[in-house]
Order: C-alpha cells, then sequence, then structure tokens
C-alpha cells in the first residue's frame, strides 16, 4: 500500500501467521493517509513493514519502520505427552525435552512447535516486536528493536511518531542522524 510518500508492505498472512494484521492494517493505512508527507522519489519515502510471524516476509528489519508477531511459548503440562514432536519442528533447536518441553534462548517464537504439537499443549501470548531505524542503500542498516507490544495500538502509536519525526526533520526518518534515539525518548515519555 502507498499513500503519498509512504509506502507500506503487509504479509501475506500465510500459514505461519500469528496475528490477524487487519486491525493493524486499517490504523497504519489511517495514519499514513493523513501525513502531509508528499515526496517524488522512492528513497525518500517512509517505508514500513508489518508481518505476521517471526519469518517477516515483509521485511521489517530494513524499514524505517517494523513490526513483527512472535509468541512466548507456554506448555500445559496436563496436556503435554512428551512426544517430542515439537522439538523435531523447531527449527533453530531451541527446545530441550526433559520431562517436558524447555524453551532456551534460541526461541524466535514462530509457533512451529505449537502447530506441531498433537496434543495442542503449547500455546502463547501474541506479541510484536516493533523495530526502526532500518534501511538499505549505501549505508545499510538493520532496524533496532524499540518495543515489545502486547497490542495493536502500540504499533499504530509508534508508526505515528515516527511519521511525525520525518515530518519535523524534513527527511526520511531513517535519514535523520539519532534518528532511533529520538524515537525511544518519545515513546518512553
Amino acid at each position: 500500500m502507498m499513500s503519498g510518500g509512504i509506502e507500506i508492505t503487509f504479509c501475506r498472512q500465510c500459514k505461519n501467521a500469528l496475528a490477524d494484521l487487519k486491525i493493524i492494517e486499517a490504523e497504519i493505512e489511517e495514519t499514513a493517509k493523513r501525513a502531509d508527507w508528499k515526496v517524488r522519489k522512492s528513497h525518500e519515502k517512509i517505508k514500513a513493514g508489518i508481518s505476521a510471524c517471526p519469518n517477516a516476509c515483509a521485511a521489517p528489519q530494513i524499514k524505517d519502520f517494523g513490526a513483527l508477531a512472535f509468541i512466548i511459548p507456554e506448555v500445559d503440562r496436563k496436556r503435554c505427552t512428551a512426544c517430542g514432536m515439537c522439538v523435531q519442528a523447531c527449527r533453530e533447536n531451541a527446545i530441550e525435552l526433559e520431562e517436558y518441553p524447555v524453551f532456551s534462548e534460541k526461541c524466535i517464537g514462530c509457533g512451529d512447535c505449537m502447530r506441531a504439537c498433537p496434543s495442542e499443549a503449547i500455546s502463547g501470548q501474541v506479541k510484536f516486536r516493533i523495530l526502526a531505524g532500518g534501511k538499505l542503500g549505501r549505508h545499510p542498516r538493520f532496524a533496532e528493536e524499540v518495543l515489545i507490544a502486547d497490542d495493536t495500538n502500540s504499533i499504530a502509536d509508534v508508526f505515528s511518531q515516527i511519521v511525525k519525526i520525518s515530518m519535523e526533520n524534513k527527511m526520511r526518518f531513517s535519514h535523520i542522524p539519532g534518528c532511533v534515539d529520538i524515537l525511544k525518548k518519545r515513546i518512553r515519555g
């Protein structure tokens, strides 16, 4: 989706999706429509990528603004049969099977273990990792994590701040020196 000087990419909501992005999409598009950010060249556009899982097909790591859904897996010990299907499904090798599955710091919250569990013993709360300041080009850099959000309102609020900071500085967010530090100060009050 494009609106004036803002380019937003949403993932396609495949079988790996952990969250429904329709609510977020409406809020982000509304912010983009209200923004008076008009540019002619692609490299001046504020770019955003929003993904429904850690696979990050919308490439939030290389955009001015990014959000990606993930879960923190939890095991229901009453339902778990210790079958090991979760261990086999984990491409990060982040699960040790003791009496019950134990998740290591390598877990990225993709939900593969949850989908593989035949007894539906693994679940988790969906959260969003919000990133800012990424870009490609001559001096590329990955976006930095600025916030872990429990709700979609936080995503829209941070995106709105990025648009405001860009408009105040008359420059695309990731091109502003110290952009992520400016954003962090704003969102932490």
